[in-house]
């Protein structure tokens, strides 16, 4: 669930909503959010503090509309920051480990095929939960690991599928014009190629009956 942001999201639709995350200071936060947030409506934003394999015992089996998430990108943040943004400026973080958490539930501890694997078990146990043609959208990036590019976006995609779910959509988040204020398309770029700084948005959903 992280800060709230789709709850708040939620709330300015009107909609019933719940976000689950592990630490309690993402779940305060969320909720101080929302509090401060107008009253009109009559929808409700739960912030709720469990593990993601728990969600199910929340709900009611083909009651969901939607399932939006950012989850951890596999261990991508668990480990010393050596980038360029680091390297040039005197702010403390180089070398630094700055990950989320070290509990040994958060998918950000796990390395790239536990964390697949770890992914499918949570969305296979929602699947009964979303209604027909609902849709479960996944927002993740792929990382350089040891020199070696890791197509998170891939794996999800193939473990999702073969856990029940349909792919539907794959929107490529270009973070380009925010990392350097640049287009991708047209002069002078003529080619791209998919480095860390794209996004991927990946929308499945569960198949009609």
């Amino acid at each position: 669930m992280g800060s709230g942001t789709t709850l708040l999201a939620a709330k300015d639709l009107n909609r019933n909503s719940a976000g689950f995350d592990l630490q309690r200071k993402y779940i305060t936060l969320s909720s101080e959010r929302l509090a401060n947030q107008s009253l009109t409506g009559n929808s409700r934003q739960i912030a709720i503090q469990d593990d993601a394999r728990n969600i199910p015992e929340y709900l009611e089996k083909n009651t969901i509309s939607l399932i939006f998430t950012s989850p951890p990108y596999a261990n991508l943040l668990n480990r010393k920051r050596k980038n360029k943004s680091r390297r040039n400026k005197d702010n403390g973080q180089l070398n630094k480990i700055e990950q989320y958490s070290q509990d040994p539930s958060d998918l950000g501890t796990l390395d790239i095929d536990d964390y697949t694997k770890n992914m499918g078990d949570i969305f296979e146990n929602l699947l009964p939960y979303l209604k027909p043609k609902a849709h479960c959208v996944i927002n993740v990036s792929d990382m350089w690991w040891e020199n070696q590019r890791i197509a998170i976006h891939v794996n999800i995609v193939n473990e999702l599928t073969k856990r029940g779910y349909e792919l539907r959509n794959i929107i490529i988040w270009d973070k380009n014009n925010i990392v350097n204020q640049i287009g991708i398309f047209g002069w002078p770029n003529n080619y791209i190629t998919m480095g860390v700084t794209f996004e991927y948005i990946l929308d499945f959903w569960k198949k009609p009956i």
